[in-house]
């Protein structure tokens, strides 16, 4: 099944014409001292949670650190200033170079990259920083300049992915969820990680069997718990659905919210397990003149998560699964369905009309009345 990224890209033009003349960028040069010791007190923070998933393996990384101590010219960092109260230090979100800045944590702080694959300096293959870190060419290791932009005075998540898109024009630019995982760090957040790295279902549907390193599933057990959570309060702007949702649920936590959101997660990943048991390998996708389009469709998941995500719809539906996938075909000739899961797609109409058309249909065919109530109903009380 063919796979697509989702990329706003109207909100990003029309924040970046706005808001980007208001930033003050600024350059200098801060040594590889002084960036460790930035990482080590957090001024900017460059674990795991805040960066792409498996980043560099050990050999990227060590050349890295190789091109270092060659003096070879590296990419600049990008730092984003956060707002902070005046009694507080300086904060920095990484826009670009957490990959490197990650590397020398891991080398310098950490001491668990075990130097591999150097080409010009290949007599510390297999060392640690410890193990080298008295040999003539680390001397001036702590010394070594790496150019710094800093940011300051921006207004805009989008202006921060505008910026990192054009300092990466030759390479896959930061998703959205990515740079939200930076911005809106907290237990949620990191709960989302955890369970999108071991749910089967989103593993599936994505055709991996590892967690993501763009983040893309947990994007997309994202969408599916803020909808079936919050469904009621979606007002035509996904993204700004899902950061209230994610800011909502970091500030709500508590053990009670995190059992209701493993018990949500469970229900997700059984919603979509039937949706294959019924539909196949045609699962989640437009059907075009009878047959299946072949590409995953986010429009045709929404309403599959939020309709069978209850029990007895499930059992109903496979029962009458060929039924099931004659409605969904049916509902194509429908031209209010056909552009709410094509062309239109995140508006509030279209959202709440192809839940509703759909809900409507596998009632009629599986006999359980009212489920257009219940897929609309949150599942959360959280504010």
């Amino acid at each position: 099944m063919e796979w697509q990224d989702e990329i706003d890209d109207d909100e990003l033009r029309d924040a970046t014409r706005k808001y980007l003349p208001e930033t003050v960028v600024w350059t200098t040069d801060w040594t590889t001292g002084a960036l460790i010791d930035q990482i080590t007190r957090n001024i900017f923070d460059v674990d795991p949670p805040f960066q792409r998933r498996n980043a560099w393996d050990d050999k990227k990384a060590s050349l890295y650190i190789e091109s270092l101590l060659l003096g070879c010219p590296v990419p600049p960092i990008t730092l984003a200033e956060v707002p902070v109260n005046a009694r507080s230090s300086r904060q920095y979100l990484v826009i670009d170079g957490k990959q490197r800045l990650g590397s020398l944590k891991r080398f310098v702080i950490d001491g668990d990259l075990r130097l591999t694959g150097l080409e010009t300096l290949p007599q510390f293959n297999g060392a640690k920083y410890f193990e080298v870190s008295g040999a003539p060419e680390f001397g001036r290791f702590a010394n070594l300049p790496i150019r710094t932009i800093v940011m300051r005075n921006w207004k805009k998540d989008e202006v921060l992915q505008f910026v990192f898109h054009r300092l990466n024009t030759q390479v896959t630019p930061l998703s959205t969820h990515e740079l939200r995982r930076s911005l809106l760090s907290g237990p949620f957040t990191n709960f989302l990680d955890e369970a999108s790295a071991r749910s089967r279902g989103i593993q599936r549907i994505l055709n991996i069997d590892e967690p993501d390193y763009r983040l893309r599933d947990a994007e997309l057990l994202l969408r599916a718990v803020a909808l079936v959570s919050f469904f009621t309060k979606y007002r035509g702007n996904l993204k700004q659905f899902l950061d209230t949702g994610t800011r909502s649920l970091n500030r709500s936590w508590s053990l009670n919210l995190k059992q209701q959101l493993e018990d949500i997660c469970t229900e997700i990943d059984a919603a979509i397990a039937c949706t294959y048991a019924v539909f196949g390998e045609a699962a989640f996708q437009r059907y075009e003149e009878g047959y299946a389009t072949g590409r995953f469709n986010r429009a045709i998941f929404d309403v599959m998560v939020l309709t069978l995500r209850f029990e007895d719809v499930r059992l109903a539906s496979v029962e009458r699964k060929g039924e099931v996938v004659e409605a969904l075909n049916g509902l194509m000739v429908n031209p209010d369905f056909n552009r709410w899961t094509q062309a239109t797609t995140k508006s509030r109409e279209a959202v709440v009309g192809r839940l509703s058309l759909w809900s409507d249909a596998l009632s009629r065919v599986i006999g359980i009345p009212s489920l257009v109530v219940r897929a609309q109903t949150p599942a959360l009380d959280v504010d």
